[in-house]
Order: structure tokens, then C-alpha cells, then sequence
């Protein structure tokens, strides 16, 4: 569906050239959760853990060093990280991840892989990139929350039903960057939460994970009394229409009456000032992988821009 000429106005900007995210560390690509293929040969594992949803597969014996994890406690922690979020999506939308006919857990497994982690197709496991998972724990949680919606957006048809046209990722990476503040209010990279603020003339629908601001918005996240009911209704109207574009103008139109009004106000918040002061957890405070608040860079960024 065509975005009305006034939200267009308002919302799709010229798209300028993208300075590089922070936090990725330099052996690693910059990858896109739930989207990258891999082309390296899946190795043996001989070790598993089993929880109530999961079934966690790693190895320390392989010959490609940067498939190995030495240390149990790591996927141990992960099973918890995984579990708290699964319970988090399965009491919010009132149905589990997306699990493969025949199957009732999810597969896990930790390799050298080209990104933090990838969840694609969704009849595949999980998959977590070992070495970025040892010598980086503060993404541990926000990529394992990411990852795991990537299956709930599979439970609503995506890729199983239906698939968006392009550009899409702005919606698919966009809403698994939300679950990430959503669950652990901490993002993986810290350009998820920053760039749209630093570059207020990037196009929404070419924002990819970085447009997750835009749900914090939608879910009114940056204000008092945020309505997480909304990304539920946005699924389900996702499922009934096949159609994202759609379905989010639907649901805006719903609420806010105006979906004109509503792409101008975030796009004047872009510049202007985007969190409020009595902005309730998680949204309050969003932690960088390294542990720094990005709220408090969000506000600073948005000062400078004001005074400049």
C-alpha cells in the first residue's frame, strides 16, 4: 500500500549515507539478525542442553576455532536469557514462537557465523555467533531476545504465510530491535538506537533495525503509559492482511486517528526531543551493549542539534 503524500512529506526523507554502527566488534561483519545467510560448514556438536523450550547445541572441539565456547556457564546463562523471553512473548501475544511442524522447542546453536545471530528460514535453528558470544557477554541478552521474535513474527505468518515486499526490514528487524528494549531494555548496537536521531533525514522504511525507535514511538514508549497491546494488534492485523504497510496504517488510523499526524509528530520528535522525563521502564533507560545509557546520548545528540 502507497504511503499518503503527507506522511511521505513528513516521514520518508532523503536517505544520506550512513555512518558506521559502534559496538560491532572488528572481526565481525555488520549482520542483520534473522536476515544473513552463512556460509561456513555447520560443525559437530557434542555438547546439549535441553530447557523447557530450547534445545541449546555448541561445541569446543572444532578445528575452526571460532566455532568453539569452552565454557558451559555461557550457554547456561543464554538458556535463561532465551527462556525469560519466550515467556515475555508468550504472555504478551497469547501465543509461543514459532516451532517447526512436528517439533516443540526451539534449536539453538553456537558457531562462527557472519553476525551476532540469524534466525533464518524459520524452520532452522537459532543461531549465535560463538566467538562474539565469549568475548562480548553485553550482547548476550538483546541478541537472544532479538532472535527469539524473529520465531514470534514466524508465528504470525511471516515467511510462513506470507513475505513483505521490499523494503521490509525496517518492519522485521525494526520490531526485533523494539523486543529487545522490550525484554531487556538493552539494544546489541548502539546504532539501533542512536542513528535515526543523529541522521533525522534517514528514510524510516531504509532504517532496517535502526528504525527501532519508531516502535518505541508507536507503542507510545516515549511517553507515560506505553501500550505494548499495540505490536499485538499490529501481528495479528500483519496475519490477517499480509500486508505490513497496511496493517500499520490500519492500526494507527485506529488509535491516533490521523496516520498523517502521527508520521509528522515522529518526525519532529526526531529532531526535537523524543523522551520525556517520566517515560516508564524499559523505555526509560536503553543500555548499550557496552552498558552506557543511549538515552541519555539520544537527549545529548538531540541538545547539540537545538544549540548547533
Amino acid at each position: 500500500m502507497i504511503i499518503p503524500r503527507p506522511a511521505k512529506a513528513a516521514l520518508l526523507l532523503v536517505l544520506l549515507t550512513l555512518a558506521a554502527c559502534t559496538a560491532m566488534p572488528s572481526f565481525l561483519q555488520i549482520g542483520i539478525g534473522g536476515q544473513n545467510n552463512t556460509d561456513s560448514d555447520m560443525p559437530a556438536f557434542e555438547n546439549r542442553l535441553e530447557t523447557d523450550h530450547f534445545v541449546l547445541n555448541w561445541t569446543s572441539r572444532s578445528r575452526h576455532v571460532k566455532d568453539n565456547i569452552a565454557d558451559p556457564a555461557i550457554i547456561e546463562e543464554t538458556s535463561r536469557y532465551l527462556e525469560i523471553a519466550w515467556n515475555r512473548y508468550a504472555d504478551m501475544f497469547g501465543r509461543n514462537p514459532y516451532t517447526p511442524p512436528g517439533k516443540d522447542k526451539v534449536e539453538v546453536v553456537f558457531r562462527d557465523i557472519d553476525c551476532y545471530g540469524v534466525a533464518d528460514p524459520p524452520e532452522g535453528p537459532i543461531q549465535f555467533n560463538a566467538a562474539a558470544w565469549v568475548k562480548n557477554p553485553g550482547i548476550r541478552q538483546p541478541t537472544s531476545a532479538h532472535e527469539l521474535f524473529h520465531k514470534v513474527q514466524y508465528a504470525y505468518g511471516y515467511k510462513t504465510q506470507w513475505r513483505p515486499k521490499k523494503p521490509y526490514m525496517w518492519f522485521t528487524e525494526g520490531t526485533a530491535a523494539w523486543s529487545e528494549v522490550f525484554v531487556w531494555g538493552r539494544v546489541s548496537r548502539t546504532c539501533k538506537v542512536d542513528t535515526i536521531f543523529r541522521n533525522t533525514k534517514l528514510d524510516l522504511y531504509e532504517a532496517d533495525d535502526m528504525a527501532m525507535p519508531f516502535w518505541i514511538y508507536f507503542v507510545g514508549g516515549n511517553g507515560e503509559k506505553p501500550n505494548n497491546g499495540l505490536m499485538v494488534k499490529l501481528l495479528e492485523r500483519c496475519e490477517a492482511l499480509k500486508d505490513e504497510k497496511k496493517a500499520l496504517l490500519e492500526v494507527i488510523q485506529e488509535t491516533h486517528g490521523s496516520a498523517d499526524q502521527f508520521f509528522a509528530g515522529f518526525a519532529k520528535e526526531r529532531k526535537n526531543g523524543f523522551w520525556s522525563e517520566e517515560c516508564s521502564v524499559p523505555y526509560r533507560c536503553i543500555l548499550g551493549p557496552d552498558g552506557n545509557d543511549m538515552v541519555d546520548k539520544v537527549r545529548s545528540i538531540q541538545k547539540n542539534a537545538k544549540s548547533g
